[in-house]
């Protein structure tokens, strides 16, 4: 028999001592490193992480590369240095249309998401269609997501003005055609991920209407889960890059795109050290 609901196990931090921060590229990183100079390289084998001490507040960054097992194998590594609070984030694809390059989706829950055919599958197999799963001291969980921390969102929340005065318009490739430019959204919602990019009107809508996420990438709901199997409080902060519903990105435009990104999720991870 499955437990309920885990996320009443993990406590939110209000003032963490150590926060452990995920990045999945160096694109990522670089403007990590930029806002937080004090960062300096720890590790270059087999994981590269960074590390800092400011104040009273200990940082350790860890690049985890693209995809879940990526994303779940560095998350598990960074818990070996005992954070007490988790952040991680990049850049995202929007599911909800209304989203464009530069809006921020704050996770207050992330789902493993997946293709229709895949779900398919796991229907006519009889599988359970829940897709995080995991053993807790020896017990099988079974959620339809996990929630991100609320305090930390609610602080991202707080910055929205201090943020659109840094970033009033997006400055990457990728905002659709005739689209007048508007100030950056930030809202929280639910990100979805899986090992792969949704294209195409049909299954972007599958995913919209089966799993209602608002954003999608490679490695969230993974870094939550392994976060969560360990019960340590975690947020998700996605900076829309892409909307394929409006302007698919060129191949030469996807690395402008989330270098653009990262740069405003850049601003949000300081903002959360520096409180």
């Amino acid at each position: 028999m499955s437990k309920p609901t885990e996320n009443s196990e993990i406590l939110a931090i209000a003032r963490p001592k150590h926060i452990g921060i995920v990045v999945p590229t160096i694109f990522e990183l670089d403007p990590l490193l930029e806002a937080i100079p004090e960062l300096s390289i720890k590790a270059k084998s087999p994981w590269q992480i960074y590390s800092a001490e400011l104040a009273d507040l200990k940082l350790t960054v860890i690049i985890s590369f693209i995809g879940p097992a990526n994303a779940a194998a560095a998350t598990e590594h960074l818990i070996g240095f005992k954070p007490d609070l988790i952040l991680h984030g990049g850049a995202a694809g929007a599911i909800d249309a209304s989203l464009l390059p530069g809006d921020i989706v704050l996770g207050s829950a992330a789902k493993i998401i997946c293709s229709k055919e895949t779900l398919a599958v796991r229907k006519t197999l009889l599988m359970a269609t829940t897709s995080i799963r995991y053993l807790k001291d020896g017990d099988p969980v079974r959620l339809e997501q996990l929630d991100g921390d609320s305090n930390s969102l609610n602080q991202c929340l707080r910055a929205s003005i201090k943020f659109a005065e840094q970033f009033p318009q997006w400055n990457g490739p990728g905002w659709p055609a005739k689209e007048p430019t508007r100030a950056a959204q930030i809202r929280a919602g639910v990100v979805g991920s899986l090992d792969g990019w949704t294209k195409g009107l049909e299954q972007l809508n599958f995913v919209r209407d089966n799993f209602a996420v608002d954003a999608e990438d490679m490695e969230s709901a993974y870094i939550a889960q392994v976060a969560a199997i360990h019960g340590i409080a975690n947020l998700a902060i996605r900076a829309i890059s892409n909307n394929e519903y409006r302007q698919t990105l060129e191949k030469d435009e996807i690395i402008p795109a989330v270098q653009a990104a990262a740069q405003r999720v850049a601003f949000f991870f300081k903002e959360l050290i520096s409180a």
